[in-house]
């Protein structure tokens, strides 16, 4: 009996060992599936990055063009009808 004992303890053992193994395996498999998914994830991100900072590159050259002395000058007189007093007076308090 103590030798029917010990061979069931090692095929309980055993049994245990390979569905610990193939757990692991697919616990493994899972974490590779998932890197896989986070790259392509950061791979979108960074492009969508890439494109955001160009936008912003842009924005930033017509926000200079846009506030240059001559634009604004060209604004005041042409869509605002203003223009340049003829002599300037200074106002004292």
């Amino acid at each position: 009996m103590n030798a029917s004992l010990r061979i069931t303890f090692a095929v309980l053992t055993c049994t245990l060992l390979v569905y610990a193994i193939v757990a692991s395996g697919l616990h493994l498999v899972d974490a590779a599936h998932d890197a896989r998914g986070l790259f392509r994830q950061l791979g979108e991100v960074q492009r969508e990055q890439d494109a955001l900072l160009a936008q912003h590159s842009r924005l930033l050259l017509e926000r200079g063009a846009l506030s240059s002395l001559q634009n604004i000058e060209r604004v005041a007189e042409q869509e605002l009808g203003m223009q340049f007093p003829d002599t300037v007076a200074q106002v004292l308090k």
